[in-house]
């Protein structure tokens, strides 16, 4: 039994002197650089190859270029086109200098992703076209506020919204009868607000024609309006209800900042015309 000990301790101190030893030895090569095969294969080469043909040079060329493009949209058509250049000069490289099939696989890869992102923003930048009224409801509210014409023509379509058109007249609201439960915007002509018939003031083009009923019935879709609206001339307006602009705002919250501060400065101009009149 002695000596199955003894030999099991002459074994265990063998073992941690080889792995000492070992250790040692590649804490020594770590420390030389110049003695270790590890580190020379790292930063240090053979044999520099010659420069590669000038299809890979200029596909990184445009590589190059391509970070140089600006964020706008121009700007990311201008890099998907230079990118779709560069790869495929890169899989011609592939192709026929190198002969390497899975390198060219992945450059035409990535060059058919960048086609399909270059169609997809020309696309989004093709003109949108919109009758007369529209577009000049778009340029005197939406294009100084920055609304693209694609989600302009969204909020106009008539999905959310409808064009109607009043004679002189007729009523757009009755006093304590015309629910609340929508927005309505003039394009052309003018109309009056009256309160147990008395004018109050007039609304006229580019001007939302309820935006103090609207704004302050969301608490409820069954409130009447506390005054009467009549056309003063022929006139053409659109109109959203309140549960086809709330599904769009939640889609749409950009579209839904931009509304609330048109719908604002409407009150507001109002509000200082009223006490104008007052004064």
């Amino acid at each position: 039994m002695a000596e199955e000990g003894d030999f099991n301790l002459t074994l265990t101190e063998a073992l941690a002197g080889g792995i000492e030893e070992a250790f040692n030895s590649t804490l020594d090569d770590w420390a030389d650089p110049a003695n270790s095969t590890f580190w020379r294969s790292i930063f240090s080469c053979d044999a520099w190859i010659s420069p590669q043909h000038l299809l890979f040079q200029l596909a990184n060329g445009c590589f190059f270029v391509s970070y140089l493009a600006p964020s706008q949209s121009k700007g990311l058509l201008f890099m998907h086109c230079v990118l779709i250049l560069g790869f495929l000069l890169y899989s011609t490289w592939a192709w026929n200098v190198i002969c390497a099939p899975d390198v060219f696989s992945w450059n035409f890869i990535f060059m058919l992703l960048n086609m399909g992102q270059t169609l997809y923003i020309i696309y989004q930048m093709r003109p949108v076209k919109l009758n007369k009224e529209l577009e000049a409801l778009y340029e005197a509210l939406f294009q100084p506020l920055n609304v693209p014409r694609l989600l302009f023509k969204r909020l106009v379509s008539v999905e959310y919204a409808q064009v109607m058109s009043l004679h002189a007249g007729e009523a757009y609201a009755m006093q304590n009868l015309t629910r609340t439960d929508r927005l309505g915007l003039l394009l052309s002509g003018k109309v009056n607000v009256m309160a147990d018939n008395q004018f109050l003031h007039s609304i006229t083009n580019m001007q939302f024609i309820d935006s103090p009923e609207f704004e302050s019935s969301r608490a409820s879709l069954e409130d009447k309006f506390k005054v009467s609206i009549i056309a003063a001339t022929s006139c053409r307006y659109v109109f959203w209800h309140r549960t086809s602009l709330e599904y769009l705002f939640v889609k749409e919250s950009y579209l839904a900042a931009v509304l609330s501060t048109l719908i604002a400065r409407d009150i507001t101009t109002k509000l200082y015309h009223m006490n104008q009149k007052v004064t």
